[in-house]
């Protein structure tokens, strides 16, 4: 068992984030920018999970303000899953689209987290529009190279923190294989182990996650590799629970994000069907947590020795879930665990550490 302490590192980690455009994504990307204890050498964003590929722009906003002058690359990767490209080899775009069915495309989906219900115009908004930001259209050449040119600037391999799906670095090992060996460190927030999963547009399949669900080969890929994997899942998410304390102390924040990352919550909040109660039930702040996990501030337990294997076949009532499995998930594949809470559950190490760095201008 392993214990995430709280280390002073002398240098940032340098990491890439990659991820899928919900609005806890935004998030994240705000707080880990602003994170000292982090160096973001690029994020990578695919389009086959909340959003679309356009939303890259809200992206290039953020990190353009929070790192002015870096032009901190943005590579725009996958608008499709593994499953349905490998089906459909010759094909352009999700032909059948059977996992992006179960996004929404009005409120509360795809058209929400494009435009973060409207606070997307509130952003210091960027001179380099978001195509000509982005690096590319080959994931697999441009994720290779920001690989390489962080080794090489900094003298490290780059730690990945995926809060989407799996498809971006499932392809760039299809493509590299021997790239495992350029990555240090894998943090997925993903995956529903002992918890239900929360697939709340598809009530029959009980047990998956989004992350895993929206691609759930590039799932099974990445935890074939040889990388250095931990996972964040929900069981470990779920224990640190928003509630009306949290949004008070967040409601006197003053820096410029404290104040949107407010408003984005309020407006989520708001709009939240079945009101307060089912908010503070269902709504976490999943990928900023995760940011906090690869702090290393001392937030989780980690264990390891886990037996499990991800289920797809193409039925969306099945796919996404992870079963035990007779075979022991390779020694370098770990898990969070439990969540180090304070009571008030706001004073947690998590709540504080997050309301300080996403406040500071």
């Amino acid at each position: 068992m392993l214990t995430v302490a709280n280390v002073k590192c002398e240098k940032p980690l340098p990491v890439i984030i990659d991820v899928d455009g919900d609005f806890d994504d935004f998030i994240a990307i705000i707080y880990a920018l602003k994170s000292k204890e982090l160096d973001v050498r690029g994020i990578t964003y695919q389009g086959d999970g909340w959003s679309n590929a356009a939303s890259a722009q809200n992206i290039v906003d953020i990190v353009d303000d929070i790192y002015p002058g870096k032009n901190l690359p943005v590579i725009l990767g996958a608008d499709y899953s593994l499953y349905e490209t490998d089906k459909n080899p010759d094909s352009l775009g999700t032909p059948g689209c059977i996992y992006q069915k179960s996004v929404p495309a009005g409120a509360g989906g795809k058209r929400d987290q494009d435009l973060l219900y409207g606070l997307n115009r509130q952003l210091r908004l960027s001179k380099r529009i978001w195509y000509n930001a982005i690096k590319g259209f080959n994931i697999t050449k441009d994720y290779a190279n920001l690989i390489d040119s962080t080794i090489k600037q900094t003298g490290k391999k780059p730690t990945i923190i995926i809060t989407g799906p799996a498809t971006n670095i499932a392809t760039l090992l299809r493509a590299f294989p021997n790239y495992t060996e350029k990555i240090d460190k894998v943090f997925w927030m993903g995956g529903a182990l002992d918890v239900p999963g929360n697939l709340f547009s598809l009530p029959n399949n009980t047990r998956a996650e989004f992350n895993i669900f929206f691609d759930c080969i590039a799932a099974q890929e990445l935890l074939a590799s040889n990388l250095d994997i931990t996972l964040i899942p929900l069981d470990y998410t779920s224990k640190t629970s928003l509630n009306l304390a949290f949004f008070d102390k967040l409601s006197k924040l003053k820096g410029f994000y404290g104040i949107f990352v407010y408003k984005l919550l309020s407006m989520i909040r708001a709009t939240w069907i079945g009101g307060d109660t089912a908010f503070f039930a269902r709504y976490y702040l999943w990928d900023p947590t995760a940011i906090a996990v690869v702090k290393n501030i001392g937030v989780a337990e980690i264990v390891s020795n886990r037996s499990l294997a991800v289920t797809c076949k193409g039925d969306p009532n099945y796919d996404g879930q992870f079963v035990s499995s007779k075979l022991l998930t390779k020694s370098n594949f770990k898990v969070t665990t439990d969540a180090y809470v304070s009571k008030p559950i706001e004073n947690s190490p998590f709540f504080i550490d997050f309301l300080k760095v996403v406040n500071y201008d």
